[in-house]
């Protein structure tokens, strides 16, 4: 009798084990993507981009430009109130391989203080226009306020190419949709229109691929 307690005790045992392992293996694989949504903010676009984030409860990053956010400081306090992340991505856009160290130093703290002055935060990452940066450029950027280019290499990059005037609808939700892995970095930008009407079926696809967005930060973690 004894040995038989033991037998049934050892196969529910085994039996739990097995199924807490099947359990394990059924997971999916995580899959975060973040999309960095460049250039604003936009006046005519920003209250609509939040409106569909805030629907969809997708939080993204937000690389502005600092000229834009003095042109419009309520619309990066608005950005910044609705949870999502702001990027600095320099002062007026410019090639900034083609400028002294002093030029870039000023175009990045100048946006620094652009953004604190409308939102109270003050940005953790740099991303550079055209994503054209260097040692150089990394190094000069740590110097004002200990900023990081986001390491965007380091990642699994796509670009929509929403800013080529080509780019269609189709070839747009293609683009972010396919390919998509853990650790994916998807890039867009606020002013096209390509890139509004089409980003509701990117997330609802997105979704469907089992995707969790997160931030730059987040995803950096």
């Amino acid at each position: 009798m004894v040995q038989f307690r033991f037998c049934s005790l050892t196969f529910v045992f085994l039996s739990l084990v097995a199924v807490l392992n099947l359990g394990a293996a059924e997971q999916p694989a995580r899959k975060r993507v973040a999309l960095v949504v460049d250039d604003g903010p936009v006046p005519e676009h920003n209250a609509a981009f939040l409106a569909l984030l805030a629907k969809e409860h997708v939080h993204v990053s937000f690389s502005h430009v600092g000229r834009n956010v003095v042109a419009h400081p309520e619309l990066a306090k608005a950005v910044f109130a609705a949870g999502h992340e702001i990027i600095n991505h320099s002062y007026t856009h410019p090639h900034l391989k083609e400028l002294k160290d002093a030029e870039i130093e000023r175009e990045v703290a100048d946006t620094q203080a652009a953004v604190k002055q409308a939102t109270g935060y003050t940005p953790k990452w740099f991303w550079a226009p055209f994503l054209e940066y260097d040692d150089r450029l990394a190094a000069v950027v740590k110097r004002v306020g200990g900023l990081e280019h986001f390491p965007w290499k380091s990642y699994h990059f796509i670009g929509s190419l929403d800013w080529e005037a080509p780019t269609t609808g189709e070839k747009f939700r293609e683009l972010c949709t396919t390919g998509i892995v853990d650790g994916t970095v998807i890039l867009m930008h606020e002013w096209p229109q390509v890139t509004l009407e089409n980003l509701p079926a990117v997330i609802t696809e997105l979704k469907k691929q089992g995707v969790e967005f997160v931030t730059f930060s987040e995803l950096a973690k």
